[in-house]
């Protein structure tokens, strides 16, 4: 068991073993909730994320635009030709 301490803005921080085990990075969400006398944190996964923020960066560092700009200008030719 861990104890931590509330800071005067009222943060805490996890410690090390507990952001480790749950795969917690700089940046991402946890739900908090009341749970009778107890604060309940709990990890958002990307895809709980509201709209297209789930989204953002996934596709960095490919030509994903790029293949779908030809596929669509391949098939609008197609479509054109008699």
């Amino acid at each position: 068991m861990a104890v931590v301490s509330l800071s005067t803005k009222g943060q805490i921080v996890l410690p090390r073993e507990i952001r480790e085990a749950l795969g917690l990075r700089e940046g991402d969400k946890l739900e908090i909730r009341l749970d009778g006398d107890r604060v309940v944190l709990t990890r958002l996964s990307p895809i709980q994320k509201q709209g297209w923020q789930r989204w953002r960066g996934r596709l960095a560092g490919t030509y994903s635009l790029q293949e779908h700009v030809a596929e669509h200008r391949d098939e609008v030719t197609r479509e054109r030709l008699p």
